[in-house]
């Protein structure tokens, strides 16, 4: 069994995933879709690494891929030094009492026909974790610790509204104690005051459990509240990473600018920002030669679209790929 010598709790190497296109009468595979290409990070113990990016960066994709809903085509991923890739059944269904997932659907994620005392005592009966009475009462300490009245555990997810069904979703991601947990957008589907409650949540959550988080959002300014350091993903790379504060407060890519440009603004003294960014995403499926960014880059040189930028280390564990940073 693979194993390194990391101080991190989740490293992720060269990770790669493309999906086939298959067209045509005999199903061959045409193409593939770049969602994830060459991507590398780490995450400590007790630590939020916020996600973001525009929508087709590839950012829920790596997620899965770190708690191996999907198969990378490439790469590492170690897990407190062991390579997550080389398990495979019962010694992988072990593993995944230490990482799980919170998912951004709270009602498409959890199964209409259970009631939600069954759901949150589902890893428990999998992994088979005490009797039929132990299990019931870790439910409704469960159920009480993300701020549900125990009572509950009879009702059905349709009878939840959308904040308490996500709640619902964070104690079943949380009932193995696991050391690991991807939220992926998990308030975005949220009215912003119920947003403030479950990201308050996971923060009480991570200081009391010491979980470390991949924290995937399209809003940034949940991003800034939550995370300790931020990645900016745009067509399947990471375009810079380091710390949130430095990031969002002098951010070096071109693109991570244009993204903190375009959140919106309370201050109306703030004034207009520079010009949205022009032209659309390019196709994952065929990306453009050099770097990515250049066709809707505003400070772009000929020699952009050309050679591809790697991650520069800035100093103060800052990274960019940009020639021109």
């Amino acid at each position: 069994m693979k194993s390194v010598e990391t101080t991190a709790l989740i490293e992720a190497r060269n990770l790669v995933k493309y999906f086939p296109v298959r067209r045509g009468f005999f199903n061959r595979v045409a193409a593939h879709v770049h969602a994830v290409d060459d991507v590398s990070f780490s995450i400590d113990r007790g630590e939020t690494l916020g996600l973001v990016g525009e929508t087709g960066s590839g950012k829920t994709t790596v997620g899965r891929c770190l708690v191996r809903l999907m198969e990378p085509t490439s790469g590492s991923i170690f897990f407190e030094g062991e390579d997550l890739l080389t398990l495979k059944g019962r010694k992988l269904r072990e593993k995944r009492r230490d990482f799980q997932i919170v998912f951004q659907d709270p009602f498409g994620s959890l199964n209409p026909r259970m009631t939600v005392g069954a759901i949150v005592a589902e890893p428990l009966v999998i992994h088979k974790l005490g009797n039929r009475r132990e299990r019931t009462e870790r439910v409704a300490a469960l159920l009480e610790r993300v701020g549900l009245d125990p009572s509950v555990m009879s009702r059905y997810p349709h009878e939840f509204s959308g904040g308490q069904r996500q709640r619902v979703g964070i104690a079943r991601a949380i009932a193995l104690k696991p050391r690991f947990v991807v939220c992926d957008e998990p308030v975005s589907a949220l009215d912003v005051s119920v947003q403030a409650q479950i990201v308050n949540l996971l923060q009480d959550l991570q200081e009391e459990l010491g979980m470390g988080y991949l924290f995937i959002a399209h809003g940034l300014n949940v991003v800034a509240h939550i995370s300790t350091r931020t990645a900016v993903m745009y067509l399947g790379r990471i375009v810079e990473i380091g710390p949130t504060r430095e990031i969002f407060t002098g951010a070096l890519h071109p693109y991570t600018k244009a993204l903190l440009e375009a959140a919106p603004k309370l201050d109306p003294s703030a004034g207009k920002g520079p010009p949205p960014l022009e032209g659309d995403l390019p196709s994952n499926m065929d990306p453009p030669p050099g770097c990515r960014f250049a066709a809707r880059c505003p400070i772009a040189r000929p020699d952009c679209s050309e050679k591809e930028p790697q991650l520069r280390d800035f100093g103060g564990d800052r990274f960019a790929a940009c020639h021109y940073a």
